[in-house]
């Protein structure tokens, strides 16, 4: 466990936040009020955007409208548990708060 001085600060709207994305590879966390999955065509253009996770959708934090996001991920490849997930390029973990 990292020591108070090593821990990353998280800034959250305690009003609207609802989630705490964590990538485990650097420890990046990143406070969100809304999460999405967004299922990508064969053209690798988004189309639905759905409430579940499943392999081959992107996770989308604070979607507001096409192409306005906070934080896309890269494509999942493996769900590991209900909040841990595995993309192309990294792990995530996602708390409800």
């Amino acid at each position: 466990m990292k020591n108070k001085i090593d821990r990353p600060k998280i800034f959250m709207d305690l009003v609207k936040d609802n989630y705490v994305v964590t990538r485990l590879e650097d420890d990046i966390r990143m406070p969100a009020s809304v999460i999405k999955f967004i299922e990508w065509n064969k053209n690798g253009v988004g189309g639905k955007v759905h409430n579940e996770p499943a392999v081959g959708r992107s996770i989308v934090l604070d979607p507001t409208g096409p192409g306005n996001y906070m934080w896309l991920t890269t494509e999942i490849t493996e769900i590991i548990s209900e909040n841990k997930f595995k993309t192309k390029n990294s792990t995530y973990t996602i708390h409800k708060i």
